[in-house]
Formats: structure tokens, C-alpha cells, sequence
């Protein structure tokens, strides 16, 4: 998307929220809100989990673990608690909140290695994995 204008956290919400507008549009809002990367961004895209669409909602919280950004986690937490949320999405939500291990999503992501569903299930084993590597210092996530 180009700079300028464009900018515009709310503007760029609007369109990530406005289902007339063509998908590749809001994408290309989400993408942008992704790489100004404020906290408001953050809040903008979270508002994005409001959406029908499960893959759509499933990017945004691809993008969360790909921003590490803290201010997004209760909204990663609510997603993931949504029983009835595409198992998809709950994945996504789970390893972002694996990548961002604050100290509250350790005790949340325990929770759900019981979760009825196994995608979800596998998925926080996956993402304490990720934070167990991501609190450790360690250079590399996989040694050899």
C-alpha cells in the first residue's frame, strides 16, 4: 500500500473492517497495519476478529506472532477461548500467543493441552514450545 495518506491507522481499520470493499484491499490494509506496527495498529487489527470470514481472522492472528507485539494478547486470548471459532483460527491464536510469552499466556496456553479439539490441543503444545524457547535465550529455536 503506498505511504502517506494511507497511513492512517483508522483509515487503514475501516477498510481492514469494510466487507464491501474487495478482499485484496483489505489485506493490503491489514499488511500495512502489520508494518506501522503501533499499538493502535495492533488495536486495529484485533478488531478484525470481529470478521466472518475464518481465514481472514486466522491471518490476523498469523500476523499478531509475526509482531510479538504484547498488546495483543488478550485479544489472541479471547480468540482461542471461543469454542464455537473455526479450529483454525484457535491454532493461529495459540502459536502467535507462543511467540509473544508474556508471562500471563503461559498458564493460558496450559489450559488448553486438554482442549476437546485436537488441532487446538496439539497446537498449545506446539506454542509453550515456542515459549519455552523464546523465555530461554537461546539463540537458535532447533539445535542440531
Amino acid at each position: 500500500m503506498p505511504t502517506g495518506a494511507n497511513d492512517k491507522v483508522d483509515k487503514l481499520k475501516e477498510t481492514l473492517n469494510d466487507t464491501s470493499k474487495p478482499l485484496f484491499e483489505r489485506y493490503r490494509a491489514m499488511f500495512r497495519l502489520r508494518d506501522i506496527g503501533t499499538d493502535d495498529a495492533v488495536m486495529a487489527l484485533a478488531s478484525g476478529f470481529a470478521d466472518d470470514s475464518a481465514l481472514f481472522k486466522h491471518e490476523i492472528a498469523y500476523i499478531f506472532g509475526q509482531m510479538c507485539n504484547p498488546v495483543s494478547v488478550p485479544a489472541l486470548i479471547d480468540v482461542l477461548g471461543r469454542t464455537t471459532e473455526e479450529p483454525m483460527v484457535r491454532h493461529e491464536a495459540a502459536e502467535a500467543l507462543g511467540s509473544i510469552a508474556t508471562d500471563e499466556v503461559l498458564p493460558v496456553l496450559k489450559g488448553y493441552l486438554t482442549d476437546k479439539d485436537q488441532v487446538v490441543k496439539e497446537s498449545a503444545m506446539v506454542a509453550l514450545d515456542m515459549y519455552e524457547y523464546e523465555t530461554s535465550g537461546d539463540v537458535e529455536y532447533a539445535g542440531i
